[in-house]
């Protein structure tokens, strides 16, 4: 039985917990792996629309702040000195600490290339040797749309929609360069982290199927993570719908250009 009120907000329980007040940690702990523009926020939407789990954003997304991005969990600057100060005992405290025994599962987002640097990099030593947590590995088909979506975030700045109204966006010109650049270090990047984690409790999700049937992929997720099924619903949504020919100004060119490449099959509507 936990020994916490209910109506405290959930920082207040977590602290209550901490404090030996309750709560318990056999819970299933898991990761989300990926890069952005794959969907990562529409899955995470998605596991925090179920009642038994905990999915926090990018907390390893900037050294000078602590994205939990979860409702009723904020930044304090004691919090952040510890996140700073030691990334293994933070995660193993704060992040897989002690939960209300109705919590199922707890996580967190992890792109490739956060926590790259200094004593945040520990942390990738530490999630390898931790067997127990499971990992969602999140993927692409179509990297092209992948690398489209991030420049189109990134001229707008608009990086989440929380409406379900389609933003009318003007077409993008893309550099081949930067377009091979970017498919060949993405593909590298999902096999460097399917060997990294090779020894671990491991799904793939593809966004291609998360976004056209995400209560099909999220039962396969709630077995994973050994949680109750139950129906989901979506916080985020797509920021625009058009084909690739409409949203990319030199489409027609890059198509020419990657004809008999590996990239190929991207360009075809």
């Amino acid at each position: 039985m936990d020994f916490v009120k209910q109506a405290w907000s959930p920082y207040t329980q977590k602290k209550a917990f901490d404090l030996g007040l309750g709560g318990h940690s056999n819970y299933s702990k898991f990761i989300i792996v990926g890069r952005s523009r794959v969907g990562s926020n529409l899955l995470r939407g998605l596991l925090n629309s179920h009642p038994q789990i905990i999915t926090f954003g990018e907390v390893f997304r900037d050294r000078s702040s602590l994205d939990w991005d979860h409702m009723g969990y904020f930044q304090s600057s004691r919090m952040l000195r510890r996140l700073q100060k030691d990334a293994v005992q933070f995660v193993e405290a704060r992040v897989f600490g002690r939960y209300p025994r109705s919590v199922s599962a707890v996580g967190f987002k992890l792109f490739y290339y956060h926590a790259q640097e200094g004593q945040a990099a520990a942390i990738w030593t530490y999630l390898k040797g931790r067997r127990d947590v499971r990992i969602i590995h999140l993927k692409r088909r179509n990297i092209l749309q992948t690398h489209l979506s991030r420049k189109r975030a990134a001229m707008t700045n608009s990086w989440v929609n929380t409406s379900e109204r389609r933003n009318g966006l003007s077409s993008v010109e893309l550099d081949p360069a930067e377009c091979i650049e970017d498919f060949t270090r993405t593909r590298a990047w999902e096999e460097q982290f399917d060997r990294f984690f090779e020894n671990h409790p491991k799904l793939e999700i593809l966004y291609e199927d998360l976004a056209q049937s995400y209560q099909e992929e999220l039962k396969r997720v709630q077995d994973f993570l050994e949680v109750e099924q139950r129906p989901v619903h979506p916080s985020t949504f797509k920021q625009a719908d058009q084909s690739l020919s409409k949203a990319i100004a030199n489409y027609r060119e890059l198509k020419e250009r990657f004809i008999g490449t590996p990239w190929e099959p991207f360009f075809v509507e």
